[in-house]
């Protein structure tokens, strides 16, 4: 849990991108979601395969900063940053998908909902469906229907909640593509 509130509240900060996405030009949004995820790949493909050549310098900034960024990073992964890739490939499909209500709405269902739900079912969760927790799930519906109505009719949020929901549950699939995918 200690690792995971950290994380937690990084996902939760990527609502900061869908407010920006409020004020600047679709195409603009997109181009800076893809952008993020490139980012997050070339650093990810860098980290595997870097070579001792590197400046003293520069393999010290490097060092400091990856200890920064991998302290985000759940201990059990082999790719770094596939989380975060994923996360903002979710957003730039979603926002290439639907118009920027819609985009917004289901994006903030990511950045709310996902991050309540792993935070509530790790410490509150008893009642499992999987891997995951009735708990869990239940943050993710009410998070997601509180924030959807910033973009979205109440209805159109109740439905998107619903959808977030049952797309955070579906096992082998990451949720950062199904819960804005599938609920916008």
């Amino acid at each position: 849990m200690r690792t995971e509130i950290p994380r937690q509240i990084i996902h939760f900060l990527g609502l900061m991108f869908v407010i920006f996405a409020q004020f600047v030009s679709r195409e603009l949004t997109i181009f800076y979601f893809a952008m993020i995820t490139v980012s997050f790949f070339l650093y990810s493909w860098y980290i595997r395969t870097q070579q001792s050549r590197m400046i003293k310098i520069l393999h010290n900034v490097e060092t400091k900063f990856r200890s920064f960024t991998l302290g985000f990073e759940r201990s059990h992964v082999k790719n770094p940053f596939t989380g975060s890739m994923l996360f903002y490939l979710g957003f730039t499909l979603t926002f290439i998908a639907y118009p920027l209500p819609i985009a917004s709405a289901a994006c903030a269902m990511l950045a709310v909902g996902d991050s309540l739900s792993t935070l509530v079912g790790l410490k509150f969760g008893k009642h499992k469906i999987g891997k995951k927790s009735i708990e869990g799930s239940f943050a993710c519906f009410v998070g997601s229907l509180i924030i959807g109505v910033f973009f979205v009719s109440p209805f159109v949020a109740l439905v998107g909640a619903i959808v977030a929901t049952f797309a955070e549950l579906i096992p082998r699939i990451d949720d950062n593509l199904t819960i804005p995918l599938l609920s916008g």
